[in-house]
């Protein structure tokens, strides 16, 4: 039983067509307490990182946050055309 509540969806727009005539995506996301909190974790692991390499006086920032700013930052899939440097095709 999902006791969250969802607030965060995709679904096709009830409206809005592409060029061949067939639903786009409606997107429905915001960023809560958790979010934020990764980002914070995020800029103070990336200076420990920089640091760990020998680099001196690195300076960080928090520029703030908008959706889909921070999607591939930390952790992807790679894709390409090897099985040995790629976990996916490359579509």
């Amino acid at each position: 039983m999902n006791y969250y509540p969802i607030t965060n969806k995709i679904s096709l727009d009830k409206i809005k067509k592409d060029k061949w005539g067939l639903p786009v995506l409606a997107m429905y996301a915001e960023l809560k307490g958790n979010e934020y909190a990764m980002g914070k974790d995020i800029i103070k692991e990336s200076v420990a990182m920089i640091e760990n390499t020998g680099v001196k006086n690195v300076r960080s920032y928090d520029s703030g946050h908008a959706m889909g700013y921070g999607i591939h930052e930390m952790g992807t899939a790679r894709m390409g055309r090897d099985a040995k440097t790629s976990v996916l095709n490359e579509y």
